[in-house]
């Protein structure tokens, strides 16, 4: 029964993927992540197609200029997630790697690879924002008048959850 829910949730994700993967041509990529921690990820264009094979496979087909088109196979079962990126353009982010350390934490929180001053934001899972400020770099800044919880922390362009202790 779990199996069956799985397979038309990714049957969905394919289905409303389809469109995004056109109307964004070059700029969205997806990335499978399987159970055992590896991940694959495609940099998606009109002509990539994905599709499912047999009800038990999910199957990615890449055009390549010097190969034809390569497929790259996936078993249900050995899937964990789906992800889909849109970047700007062809140039990459630098935020993609954007982190914040020490996760959980107690009073002082960090962020590491933010590039420039951006305005980050701390709010709660209900949507109260507890926190507003601007942040340059590897900056810290003091989280110890927060109660005890889970938030999630937006910056101009991701947003981090964070366990606060």
């Amino acid at each position: 029964m779990m199996k069956r829910i799985f397979q038309r949730g990714l049957l969905m994700v394919a289905l409303t993927l389809g469109p995004v993967f056109h109307l964004a041509a070059q700029s969205t990529q997806m990335t499978v992540h399987l159970n055992d921690g590896t991940q694959r990820t495609f940099n998606m264009s009109e002509s990539n197609r994905v599709y499912f094979e047999d009800g038990e496979t999910l199957v990615v087909e890449t055009p390549s200029y010097h190969k034809g088109t390569l497929s790259d196979r996936f078993n249900l079962a050995d899937i964990r997630k789906i992800t889909c990126t849109e970047t700007v353009g062809t140039t990459e982010n630098p935020d993609l790697d954007l982190s914040i350390f020490p996760n959980p934490v107690h009073d002082v929180l960090t962020f590491r690879n933010l590039q420039g001053k951006q305005a980050i934001s701390i709010y709660t899972l209900d949507g109260r924002r507890m926190k507003a400020m601007e942040v340059t770099g590897n900056q810290a800044i003091d989280i110890s008048d927060l109660p005890i919880g889970l938030y999630l922390v937006k910056t101009e362009r991701q947003t981090l959850k964070m366990i606060k202790l």
